[in-house]
C-alpha cells in the first residue's frame, strides 16, 4: 500500500474512531451525570489527571522507544532493534512496581490528600484503585504498541481503541442499569477495556512484526540508559502539561469547590476530545516524517509537516467553530438541570487554545524526530510554571472564580505555540524561521472566517435546537459552511485529495472514481 493510500486509510480509521468516542461521550456522560450526580463526576476527570501525574516515571523511556525500536528496524539491525525492545519491556515492569508502590499508599490516603464527600470516600478510592491498576497493565505492555507505528498501519491502532470504547460502555451501561450507582464502574470499565487493547497490541506485535521478540539476554541497562538520556526531556514536557492543564481539576477543589470542579470536568468533555483529534490526526504523518529524516529528506518532511498542519488544522477548525456556534444550546439539551452558561463558557475558553494548536500539534513532533528536546522541553516548562501564581493571582484578586482555573493555561497555550513552537522547529531543521507561519495565518484566517459566517448563518436562519433532530440539523448546516472555506483558505491540492480519498472511502466509491 503506498504511502497516500495508507495515509488515507489511516485517516478515516481515526475520524470513525473519534466519531464514536463522541458519540459515547455525548451519550454515556448525561447518563453517568444523572446516576451520580456533577460532584461525583468530576472525581473522574480528577482520577485521571493524577495518573498523568503517574506517567511522569514512563514517559521518559516510552516516549522514545518507539523511535529507536523503528529506527533499527528500517535499517534492517535486528539485533539492535530486539535490543531496544527487550529493554524497554524489562524496564516497563521495574517501573510498574515502582508506581504500584506508590499508588497502593496514595489510595488508601485519598481522603486525606483532596476534599471528598463522606459518602462518596470509599467509592472514589476504588476508582482511583481500578484506574491505577489500568495504568500499569497499559504501562507494562506499552512496547507493544510500536508494531503498528513501525508498519505505519495506524488504522489498527485505531480499531483496537475502538473496542476499547465500545466494552467500556457496554460495562457502564450495565453496572448502572442494574446496580447501584457507583463513581468505581468507571474505572472498572476502563480496565476491562484496556486488557483488550493489551491484547491486541501483542497480536499485532507478532502478526506485524513477527521479526521483533523478547530476547532475555538482550536486556541491557545502558540501552536503556541510553532511551532515557533522550527521553528525559520528555518528562518535562509532559510535566509542563499537567502544571498547565492537569492541575485544573486539582485547583478547582482545592481552591474553588468540588461542585465547580465537576462542572469544569463537564466542560472539558469536547476540549479533550478535540484534543485527542488533533494529537491523533498529527501523529498519523509521524512515520513517515520519522523515515524523512532518517533518510536526510528535509525537502520532504517539511512538505509533510505542513500538510500535516492542513490536516489537523481542517478538522479542528470545523469542529471547534461549530461547538463554538451551538455550544449552548448543545449543554441545555446535553445536561438537562445543569448551568448550560458556566459549562458553555468554560469549554469556549478552552476552544480558544485550538486558535493557533489545530495548527501547531503537528510541529511538536519535530523536537523528539530530531532528538532536539531540550531547549523544547524546557521553554514549556517555563510558560507552565507561570500558571500556577498566575492562577492564584486571578482567583485572589478578581471576580473570575472557577474561570481564573480555564483562562490561564489556554492563554499561556496560546503564547507559546505563537512565539516558540514554530521558531524553534524551523531552527532545528536548518530552514528559515518564518517557514511555518504561512500555515498559521491560513489557518486562523480560516477559523476566523468560519466562525463569523456561522453565525451569521445563525442569526439568519434561525434555526432552533430545541430538540436533538434540529440541533443536529443545525450543525449540518454550520459543518458544510464551515468545511468550504477551510477547503478553500487551508488547505492545498495535496490535502485535498488526501480529503477527497477519505470520503470516497467512507462512500464506499474509491475505485469508481479516478
Amino acid at each position: 500500500m503506498d504511502s497516500k493510500r495508507q495515509l488515507v486509510v489511516n485517516m478515516a480509521a481515526s475520524l470513525t474512531q473519534f466519531i464514536i468516542n463522541i458519540g459515547i461521550g455525548f451519550g454515556l456522560s448525561p447518563f453517568v451525570v444523572s446516576k451520580l450526580g456533577a460532584e461525583a463526576y468530576g472525581y473522574v476527570g480528577l482520577a485521571n489527571n493524577v495518573i498523568s501525574y503517574a506517567s511522569l516515571l514512563t514517559i521518559a523511556l516510552d516516549s522514545v522507544a518507539g523511535r529507536f525500536i523503528t529506527v533499527a528496524y528500517h535499517q534492517g539491525d535486528k539485533e539492535k532493534a530486539d535490543r531496544y525492545f527487550s529493554s524497554t519491556f524489562m524496564a516497563d515492569c521495574v517501573i510498574a512496581i515502582v508506581v504500584a508502590s506508590i499508588a497502593i499508599p496514595v489510595t488508601f490516603n485519598l481522603d486525606h490528600l483532596i476534599n471528598i464527600s463522606p459518602e462518596l470516600v470509599s467509592d472514589v478510592k476504588m476508582l482511583f484503585a481500578f484506574l491505577f491498576l489500568q495504568f500499569i497493565v497499559t504501562s507494562l505492555c506499552t512496547v507493544f504498541t510500536v508494531a503498528t507505528f513501525i508498519t505505519n498501519k495506524l488504522y489498527l491502532s485505531s480499531l483496537a481503541n475502538m473496542a476499547f470504547s465500545i466494552l467500556r460502555v457496554i460495562i457502564m451501561v450495565t453496572c448502572f442499569s442494574f446496580l447501584p450507582p457507583l463513581v468505581m464502574y468507571v474505572g472498572m470499565a476502563a480496565l476491562c477495556g484496556s486488557a483488550v487493547v493489551v491484547s491486541l497490541n501483542i497480536h499485532y506485535t507478532r502478526t506485524l512484526t513477527p521479526e521483533l521478540h523478547f530476547v532475555r539476554s538482550a536486556v541491557s541497562w545502558p540501552t536503556v540508559r541510553e532511551m532515557l538520556s533522550a527521553g528525559i526531556w520528555n518528562v518535562v514536557i509532559k510535566l509542563q502539561q499537567v502544571i498547565s492543564f492537569g492541575l485544573k481539576l486539582l485547583v478547582a477543589n482545592l481552591m474553588v469547590s468540588p461542585y465547580k470542579m465537576g462542572m469544569m470536568s463537564i466542560a472539558q468533555t469536547i476540549p479533550s476530545m478535540i484534543s485527542g483529534l488533533m494529537g491523533t490526526i498529527s501523529g498519523l504523518f509521524y512515520p513517515d516524517q520519522t523515515k524523512y529524516f532518517a533518510q536526510g529528506k528535509i525537502d520532504m518532511l517539511v512538505r509533510d509537516m505542513k500538510s500535516g498542519m492542513r490536516m489537523c488544522g481542517f478538522f479542528t477548525v470545523v469542529i471547534t467553530v461549530v461547538c463554538c456556534v451551538v455550544g449552548r444550546e448543545f449543554f441545555t439539551l446535553w445536561q438537562p438541570g445543569q448551568d448550560s452558561e458556566m459549562l458553555y463558557q468554560l469549554m469556549f475558553i478552552s476552544m480558544c487554545g485550538f486558535l493557533v494548536s489545530g495548527a501547531a500539534t503537528t510541529l511538536q513532533n519535530i523536537p523528539l524526530i530530531v532528538n532536539r528536546l531540550k531547549l523544547y522541553s524546557l521553554a514549556w516548562l517555563m510558560f507552565s510554571l507561570m500558571s500556577l501564581p498566575l492562577t492564584w493571582v486571578l482567583l485572589k484578586v478578581t471576580p473570575l472564580d472557577i474561570y481564573a482555573v480555564a483562562i490561564v493555561p489556554t492563554s499561556l497555550e496560546v503564547l507559546a505555540n505563537v512565539t516558540f513552537v514554530p521558531i524553534y522547529a524551523a531552527v532545528i531543521l536548518g530552514i528559515p524561521k518564518r517557514t511555518f507561519y504561512s500555515v498559521y495565518v491560513q489557518y486562523v484566517a480560516s477559523a476566523l472566517l468560519s466562525f463569523a459566517v456561522c453565525e451569521g448563518l445563525k442569526s439568519l436562519l434561525h434555526i432552533p435546537s430545541s430538540t436533538w433532530i434540529m440541533f443536529f440539523a443545525s450543525c449540518v448546516v454550520y459543518s458544510i459552511a464551515a468545511s468550504v472555506i477551510t477547503i478553500i483558505v487551508l488547505l492545498g491540492k495535496r490535502e485535498r485529495t488526501a480529503l477527497l480519498g477519505i470520503v470516497l472511502r467512507k462512500l464506499h466509491l474509491e475505485g469508481r472514481v479516478k
